[in-house]
This record gives C-alpha cells, structure tokens and sequence, in this order.
C-alpha cells in the first residue's frame, strides 16, 4: 500500500471505543459509513456496535485485525472476500433505525467471520464456521443484556437491556432442542444439508446453542477461532481433517475446547 494510501485510511480509522487503551485503535480499527441507516445517529450505531464487538474483542488480547468498514446494505448481511479501495474488509448490515437487537445479532455474527479468519475456499465444512458465528449472536445478545442493565453507552439506555435477551431467546425458540448428547448424531443426519446450505440457520442453529453452552461455561475459549481457518481448505476436506487443523494449529491453551467441540458434532473419538 502507497504512503499516501496509508495516510487516508489512517484518516478514517477509529478505536471502537473511546478512551481505549494505548495500542488498542491499532489492534481493532474500523470505521462506520454513516448513510443509509435511518433515523440512527451515527454516534448511537457506533455506541451499538463497540459494545457487540466488545463483548467478543475481550477474549483476543493478543490479536491484530485488518481494518474493516461497517456500511448499510440490503441484502444478507456479510462480510465480503473482496477489499475496500481503502484495502479495508467490508461488512455489510441490512437493518436501520433503532433496531439495536438487529444491530448487534448480525454484527456479531459477521465480527465472528472476521475473528475466525474467513477464507474463499472449500465450503464443504463452512457450515460449521456458521454454526460458530450464530453462537457469536447468541452469546453477545445475552451479555448485552447484563452489560447495559450495569454499565450501558448511555445513561438512558439502561432500559433497553432486556430485550437483548428476550431477542435471543426468541430466535432460539425456532431451533430444534437438541441436547449436547445429540449433536453429533445431529449432524450426521443433518449433513448432507449443511454441506448444500451452510447459511441455513434452522440447520445449523442446534449446533450454535450447543457451542453457547461451552462458550459460556469457559468464555476464554472464545479465542480458538483466530486458529479455525489457519490454512486454506482444500477441495473435498473432511469435517476430521478440517478439525485436525485446527486443533494442530491451536496453542496448547485453547486445545481442550478443539478437542471438546470434536467430540460435541462427532468428528473426535471420545
């Protein structure tokens, strides 16, 4: 990238939140396009999302991310394989207003892709970076909830806390009950329709609300995902040699949760 080029995305980078430690604005900096969202200020989007990003961005004191944009779209959301002018990922939101629920179930969702390192590969396990990032929404809804009834953006919001939680718990009233037990049986009956749909949240929700339950028992476990996509996936990967690379490419302090979560959808001998 030119010196020029550098210093205009240098000009438009930002801490997620302010007042952030020295060197935090170089570890996560992303920016937000203003238009396109309603009647939401700028400043509430941001306050928003900085507060879904922290409730994931905690557990990865050591990580550096590329810089990312956050702009309104109307599709899916996603995060695009293809950079900005600016050399920034791209992550695209479709809601609006002050639908603040929606704002951080799809931005958690789509800051899940980024922290696993996506990959335009192979997709025949993608279903399960899926799975993942749904638990990500999960997860950041319902430590929204807590985190604004203590210490909300702003004073005013404090109210609004509950319907973070009643907002994940409405979304995992539309999956299957599956108990830990069961999810590897799950998934193998379910295969074959993860593998043609791995965006289908009806599928892979069961395996999300299973995840949920480790990750809240042991959230530092959270950090496994930077190691997830390590190398590309190559065609035909089975879900074991997806799983074994893994858990090789993992340090030795976020393997049991490798090793945990193999055994969870059937792919690790218990």
């Amino acid at each position: 990238m030119s010196m020029k080029r550098r210093a205009m995305l240098g000009t438009l980078l930002v801490p997620w939140l302010a007042g952030a430690a020295e060197g935090e604005a170089e570890r996560l900096r992303w920016r937000l396009v203003p238009e396109g969202w309603g009647v939401a200020s700028e400043p509430d989007i941001r306050a928003v999302l900085g507060s879904a990003m922290a409730e994931l961005w905690r557990f990865f004191p050591e990580r550096k991310l590329e810089p990312f944009v956050v702009r309104r779209g109307h599709e899916n959301p996603i995060v695009h394989y293809a950079r900005s002018g600016l050399g920034e990922i791209v992550m695209q939101l479709n809601t609006q207003d002050r639908f603040w629920c929606q704002y951080a179930y799809q931005l958690a969702h789509e800051f899940c892709h980024i922290l696993c390192g996506f990959e335009d590969d192979y997709k025949g396990n993608q279903w399960f970076e899926e799975s993942l990032c749904e638990c990500a929404s999960l997860y950041v809804l319902r430590h929204m909830a807590v985190a604004w009834a203590r210490h909300p953006p702003f004073p005013g919001w404090r109210e609004y806390a509950p319907n973070f939680r009643t907002y994940a718990d409405d979304v995992m009233k539309k999956f299957e009950d599956v108990p830990d037990a069961g999810i590897a049986g799950y998934v193998k009956r379910h295969r074959a329709e993860l593998t043609k749909n791995a965006s289908d949240r009806a599928r892979n929700g069961p395996v999300a609300v299973a995840l949920l339950r480790q990750l809240e028992a042991a959230p530092q476990y959270w950090e496994a995902v930077s190691w997830l996509n390590s190398a590309p996936s190559p065609e035909g990967e089975t879900t074991e040699e997806y799983f074994l690379k893994w858990l090789r490419a993992s340090p030795e302090r976020v393997r049991p949760f490798v090793e945990q979560t193999g055994r969870l959808v059937g792919v690790v001998r218990r």
